[in-house]
């Protein structure tokens, strides 16, 4: 491990043993560093010197990798055309700040267990930009930018993968004449156990292609028209498929593994089954996303898994020994948890099939 120059707070660690998206503490950092222009280039420098920043043009050329040791990325949010709001100046009342048009990225990065100011969550970032032609348009500290109403003008993903204290954050924006992004805004909030950094990047909106298909009405046949209507498998036909199927809305209170009231038509689908196959014997798995120790989402996958055995025996009368539950907590995702559809998605109990005669 590189040993951070003199005066640069030590933002590595063996982090092994912490989760990386333990709940963070609200209380506001003591202090934010106030030096001039010069200064934050120096700190830059030193950081990059003593910590290796990296700043990767990844493909696609538009994107910028921006990062700093031992951060983690815990949100990421993309649209290939849209628009977001990129302020020029401090909150005024009567402020419109028009929409800045685009394909449009947004990155949340956390920095655990480091006690850094907002000017040194962001000044290493704005020397890297600086160094490949970014130039500054407009920068602030909380007060200076309005505090509550200028936060609000933001158009930031949101808590709890971006935290804003708004007594204690710095906002950055800086502009390319000639390279994608084209505009980069940068939000730096820390708390006492940790930093969050919000880039947004806006680089030229893309729009997909329109092909127009031909297709001559007259010939479509009376199987075309059939198979243009034709009805996905059941959520039993899928399990006997594929051996397992996805029990869709069910719903649980947030960080609960109450199961509400219902009714729920997969789980009836699957009971009717379950009666009508007296040999079958399936496993009832829970799946959370990946916010959280593992510890804990295991546990709560658990509980929801058993949710649900409980509800096939009680209210449709399954015989509890053809029913097993477990829970693996985030380690079997089926999209990204870095979006929050892919969170929604991967938070589920599914039905796997064991034995059927």
């Amino acid at each position: 491990m590189t040993t951070p120059a003199a005066g640069i707070p030590n933002a590595v660690r063996d982090d092994a043993t912490a989760p990386a998206h333990s709940p963070k503490d609200r209380l506001r950092a003591h202090g934010d560093a106030r030096g001039a222009k010069q200064q934050a280039c120096e700190l830059g420098r030193l950081v990059r010197l003593a910590l290796s920043m990296c700043l990767v043009v990844a493909a696609p050329a538009s994107a910028l990798e921006l990062a700093l040791p031992n951060s983690v990325t815990v949100a990421v949010e993309t649209s290939d055309a849209a628009s977001v709001r990129l302020p020029e100046a401090p909150w005024s009342p009567g402020t419109v700040v028009p929409g800045t048009e685009g394909a449009i990225r947004k990155t949340v990065l956390h920095l655990p267990d480091v006690q850094w100011t907002s000017l040194q969550l962001i000044a290493p970032l704005r020397a890297q930009l600086e160094e490949v032609g970014y130039v500054q348009v407009f920068s602030c500290v909380d007060a200076e930018c309005g505090d509550f109403d200028f936060r609000f003008q933001l158009d930031l993903i949101g808590e709890p993968d971006m935290y804003v204290d708004l007594g204690n954050y710095r906002y950055l924006l800086m502009r390319h004449p000639s390279r994608e992004p084209h505009s980069v805004a940068l939000v730096a909030s820390p708390t006492t156990s940790a930093g969050n950094i919000h880039i947004t990047e806006v680089s030229s909106a893309r729009f997909p292609e329109v092909e127009q298909e031909a297709k001559d009405v007259e010939t479509e046949t009376e199987e075309d028209a059939e198979d243009a209507t034709q009805v996905p498998g059941t959520l039993v036909s899928t399990m006997l498929e594929r051996g397992h199927v996805v029990l869709e809305s069910l719903e649980f209170g947030s960080g609960s593994a109450e199961l509400g009231s219902g009714p729920y038509p997969a789980l009836a689908e699957l009971a009717a089954w379950l009666v009508d196959n007296p040999s079958a014997r399936i496993v009832l798995v829970g799946h959370t996303d990946a916010k959280g120790s593992l510890e804990t989402n295991t546990s709560l996958s658990q509980r929801r898994a058993e949710a649900v055995a409980d509800r096939l025996i009680n209210a449709f009368g399954i015989d509890p020994n053809r029913l097993d539950a477990v829970g693996v907590g985030y380690l079997s995702p089926v999209e990204s948890n870095l979006t929050e559809a892919g969170r929604t998605a991967n938070r589920r109990v599914e039905a796997v099939l064991v034995s059927v005669e």
